[in-house]
């Protein structure tokens, strides 16, 4: 019985009995060298194979899917062993957010016993005008 959304049988059936057709030999190639880290691409008249995430330096090019599955094998025995990833730890917050605020208030109370005492100070050198 076709599904709801797309039309398509319901898993529980036979892929022969659904008609959908057997994978290609590129899904087939693409499949085993997902399974060793790399990546296969199909261009015009070739195939290029590389290590997942790898540069485009190091992509190497076949002529056809079976001499790319083989060189995609060779890459990937010849990989060398990759270190372990250095994590980086991120750096602690300087201060909380709380101990910014108290030293803002603190500072600002600084300022004005500051202020008060520049103002107390002037207002006694200020000569009497009695």
């Amino acid at each position: 019985m076709p599904g709801a959304v797309d039309g398509r049988a319901d898993p529980a059936q036979a892929d022969y009995m659904t008609g959908d057709p057997s994978p290609s030999p590129f899904e087939l190639a693409t499949a085993e060298l997902r399974a060793l880290d790399m990546t296969i691409a199909r261009l015009p008249g070739e195939y290029m194979v590389n290590f997942r995430g790898g540069r485009d330096e190091t992509a190497q090019r076949a002529e056809t899917i079976d001499q790319a599955l083989q060189l995609g094998r060779a890459m990937a025995a010849e990989r060398p062993a990759a270190s372990t990833p250095v994590r980086r730890r991120r750096r602690p917050l300087r201060m909380t957010a709380k101990a910014v605020n108290r030293r803002r208030r603190r500072a600002h109370w600084h300022r004005m016993v500051a202020l008060a005492k520049r103002q107390a100070k002037a207002a006694a050198d200020r000569p009497d005008d009695k």
